[in-house]
């Protein structure tokens, strides 16, 4: 199995505009991988895309990605949706004003795409499925989403209705849980995996970078990195990583080799190849 960590940022990943704090500065001046662009992910035998960033378009280019069939939308929220235009671009002709080919598979929960018409992009969606240019599919709890060799099992959070996603190719499991991290719910086939890619929590330990507090929305890092140990998960590589932490590439790197080196864990960049 090979993936593409295309976008290791979250909702405000460096550098943040008209921002000049050192993390942002540095960002800016070396690009990646202190740079970062919204969260997505690319697994490359299924054609699949994670997600669509303000930035997806710029990704897909500068990975050389020439195939997009499949779309998982993890869930609703803009810095994992605001780039849903990418699916026009990859699928619309538009001199003809037909699409190029078949609909692209596009995945969302029921109650997702109800949040999405409500608080963002859902009509665009529908816009875009109304022109034959893709198509939507539902995504349930446990349902496996079979995509030639590869599997793909969702798997819920109830505390914020949304979901988590276990990559499947013969032996190898990939965990991919981006976002919506809260109360986080293992489940049985969860056990065993290779590769866990988890959201960027804050910190207990305050003090480390700010000191950012985000308690009342999400699981803590150290409690990521129990569950990574319930799931014996072999390597753990960190996405979804914010500004405002207040820690450069390096500097979170530093802390895998420090004050978590018992674990086998690293911070993401983008574009960064994952292969089992």
């Amino acid at each position: 199995m090979k993936l593409n960590l295309l976008g290791s940022g979250g909702v405000a990943p460096p550098p943040r505009p008209c921002c000049n704090c050192k993390v942002c500065t540095e960002a800016r001046q070396k690009g990646i991988p202190f740079l970062r662009t919204g969260p997505s992910l690319y697994v490359y035998d299924a054609g699949l895309l994670f997600d669509t960033p303000d930035e997806i378009r710029i990704q897909l280019n500068r990975e050389n990605i020439d195939k997009v069939e499949n779309i998982i939308l993890t869930h609703w929220h803009p810095d994992h949706t605001q780039g849903l235009r990418v699916m026009e671009q990859i699928n619309f002709n538009h001199l003809t004003r037909m699409p190029k080919g078949r609909p692209i598979n596009v995945f969302i929960a029921p109650k997702q795409l109800v949040m999405m018409k409500n608080y963002g992009s859902g009509n665009i969606l529908l816009y875009l499925e109304s022109k034959k240019i893709i198509k939507i599919l539902p995504i349930e709890h446990r349902e496996i989403i079979e995509l030639g060799d590869i599997k793909v099992l969702p798997l819920y959070i109830p505390k914020t209705q949304g979901y988590y996603f276990m990559i499947v190719e013969n032996r190898s499991k990939v965990v991919y849980a981006p976002c919506e991290y809260h109360e986080f719910k293992l489940y049985e086939e969860v056990k065993n995996i290779d590769i866990f890619i988890p959201h960027h929590l804050y910190f207990e330990d305050k003090t480390i970078g700010t000191g950012a507090d985000y308690s009342d929305t999400e699981d803590s890092f150290e409690m990521m990195l129990e569950h990574s140990g319930q799931m014996n998960a072999k390597r753990i590589i960190v996405t979804h990583i914010d500004e405002s932490f207040g820690l450069s590439h390096i500097e979170l790197n530093d802390l895998c080799k420090t004050r978590f080196r018992d674990y086998p864990i690293e911070f993401g960049y983008d574009g960064q190849i994952i292969e089992l």
